[in-house]
Parts: structure tokens; C-alpha cells; sequence
């Protein structure tokens, strides 16, 4: 004897109550999207695999589900990121298409996460491209736009962490670590894991003072004043330099704007993707314990499927929306679907 679920673990069954609650929040946003000129994209449940991979990282291509395709024998994946397909949809078929491009969408990704991770598999969001456009004031716009949709939908206590990706891997360049040494010092960084950051540094015999650098990165949070001991740690280095002016020009902006009290710097932010290569910026929100999105600067992920456009977004999960939404009485709708998923159980 011995139980066994109908509902794959880490897949929802979202019950009409909480299914209605879904797709007004959905509509809200892309309305609010829709009112700051971004235009709603459908995109395929399916990509070939030798067509989208060259916009995915290899552990996500590892955590995609794969089958082969009946009438042609190629590979097909389930969608695992749709800011790799919108990048994928530009470059191939957009390229005529007037520029700044602003793009919304509301959709589901899949990936093949382990059971005992405890995270889903398939993946509520909503999210917004802004395609060929390269100033601070573009990576204002999109922290702008994000801050105004979780206002509207009715969240209220929440803080963003912005960043900008190339300050660290500057570092890292800067040190001479070897690209793979590079690609697990970010993943360290990451998690904020200084103990492996650490272990990298020295198994790649990083000078002293470079790994002193390196290891206060991470920890280099809070408001304007960590920006001043970045440049610190920069010293002359022009790349690394150039990164903290846009970084701190995107700040100023958003504060002007009267967002600073929902802002928090953090020079060792990631947003655990590889393409992005600019500004970043992640949403926590009280009583959830992971971030609800986020997003930032990919100048050349369209490139890999044509030629380099500037572009950012931002990408929100719906599920963890509502996980914030709990405190206003709003009910998660994975909390129904596991109830649901419990109900479906059976004995054989």
C-alpha cells in the first residue's frame, strides 16, 4: 500500500476561486503594462532546443523538460525563460520593427526542478521587455513601472535591491581568476556564500588584496554610501569605474522620483542568469522568503541570436504576489492547489 499523487509535485491545479484571483491580478498588470506603451506577446509553449540554447545557460538547458518532436526528430523543450524567447522572437523576426520596443507578457516557464527543493515547476508570470534602449533613464523606467505594479495589485511592504553585475565581475576579471573560477565565484556571490567564495579565491591564488576586495563585495549594502567604498575598491580600473557612475545614476533617478526609501544598493547583486551584464534588481517583500522578481540590463543576449540590441525587463512571479498579498486577506493560489493536489490523492 502506498500513496501516490495525480498531480506531478511542483505543478499547480489552481481551483476556480483562486483561478479568478489569478486572472484579474494577471489583467491588472498587463493593463498597467499596456498603459506605458508595452505591447502584450504571446509566445510558444515549445522551442527547439538547438534554436533557443544559445540564450539559456547550461544548468537551465539541464532543468529543462526535453522531447523529441514526431514529425521532425529535433529536440523540443517546454518554455524555460521567456525573456530568451522574446530575445530569440526580436532578433528573428522584429528586427524591422521601429525602436525603443516595449513588450509585456503574462505566461508560464517550466523547469525540471528537484522534488526535494521545494520549489514549483511550472511558473507563474507576468513581465515587460524595453528593446533598444541604452541610458540610465531606461533602467529607471523599468524599476519605475515595477514599483507602480506592485502598488497597484495591493502590495505595500517591499524593498528592491539594485545592482549592476559588471562592478563584481569586474572584480573577478580584475583578479585574473580562470573563466570557470570566474562562473563559481558569482554563483558564491550569489548566495552570499563567502566561506565557497573564499575556497574559489584561494584555489585560484588570488592575490591578497584582490581577494579582500572581492570577499567585501558582496557584503557592500545599504544606501549611498556603499557606493563610495566601491570606487574605493575599484581604484583606477575604467570598466569597473563605469559601472558604479551608471549604477549611481539609475539610484539618483529613482530617488528624485521618491522611491529611495524603497531602495537598498547591493554591489554583490546577481540575478542568477548569465546574460545579464548591466543593472540589476530584485523585489523582496515582507513574510515572503524569496524574491517576488526582478530583472535588469542584457545588452547582448540578443545578440546571440542576431546582432546586439540594448535591452532590460523585469519578470514577476504571480504565485509569490500573492504570497505578499496574504497580510491584505488575498489567498495564495498554491495554497489552494495544494490543498487541491492533497484532496487528489489516492490509495493503490
Amino acid at each position: 500500500m502506498r500513496e501516490r499523487s495525480l498531480v506531478p509535485a511542483g505543478m499547480a491545479t489552481i481551483l476556480p476561486q483562486a483561478a479568478k484571483q489569478v486572472r484579474r491580478l494577471e489583467a491588472q498588470l498587463v493593463a498597467r503594462l499596456a498603459e506605458g506603451g508595452y505591447d502584450e506577446i504571446i509566445l510558444p509553449t515549445f522551442e527547439y532546443l538547438d534554436v533557443l540554447a544559445p540564450g539559456l545557460e547550461s544548468e537551465l538547458v539541464e532543468k529543462c523538460y526535453q522531447f523529441a518532436d514526431r514529425n521532425t526528430g529535433r529536440i523540443l523543450l517546454l518554455r524555460p525563460d521567456a525573456t530568451a524567447q522574446i530575445a530569440r522572437t526580436v532578433a528573428m523576426g522584429m528586427m524591422g520593427t521601429a525602436l525603443p520596443l516595449r513588450l509585456s507578457y503574462r505566461t508560464t516557464v517550466f523547469r525540471n526542478e528537484p522534488e526535494h527543493a521545494g520549489r514549483d515547476r511550472e511558473i507563474f508570470q507576468v513581465g515587460a521587455e524595453l528593446i533598444g534602449a541604452d541610458d540610465a533613464t531606461s533602467d529607471a523606467e523599468m524599476v519605475t513601472i515595477l514599483i507602480e505594479c506592485l502598488r497597484l495589485v495591493g502590495v505595500r511592504a517591499f524593498k528592491i535591491s539594485l545592482g549592476h553585475v559588471g562592478f563584481f565581475k569586474g572584480l573577478l576579471v580584475q583578479a585574473g581568476l580562470s573563466p570557470d573560477g570566474q562562473k563559481r565565484a558569482e554563483r558564491a556571490a550569489a548566495r552570499k556564500d563567502l566561506p565557497r567564495l573564499q575556497e574559489v579565491l584561494a584555489a585560484e591564488r588570488v592575490a591578497a588584496p584582490s581577494a579582500r576586495a572581492i570577499l567585501e563585495a558582496p557584503e557592500l549594502c545599504g544606501q549611498a554610501d556603499v557606493l563610495a567604498r566601491a570606487r574605493e575598491l575599484a581604484g583606477q580600473d575604467k570598466p569597473l569605474q563605469q559601472s558604479l557612475d551608471r549604477l549611481t545614476k539609475v539610484y539618483q533617478l529613482l530617488c528624485t522620483a521618491g522611491f529611495q526609501e524603497l531602495l537598498f544598493l547591493d554591489l554583490g547583486e546577481f540575478r542568477g542568469f548569465d546574460y545579464y551584464d548591466g543593472v540589476v534588481f530584485d523585489v523582496f517583500a515582507e513574510g515572503v522568503g524569496v524574491e517576488l522578481g526582478g530583472g535588469g540590463r542584457y545588452d547582448h543576449l540578443i545578440g546571440r541570436f542576431g546582432r546586439n540590441i540594448p535591452s532590460t525587463g523585469f519578470a514577476l512571479n504571480v504565485d509569490r504576489l500573492f504570497q505578499a498579498l496574504n497580510g491584505s486577506g488575498v489567498q495564495s493560489p498554491s495554497s489552494s492547489a495544494g490543498r487541491a493536489a492533497r484532496r487528489e490523492k489516492r490509495v493503490r
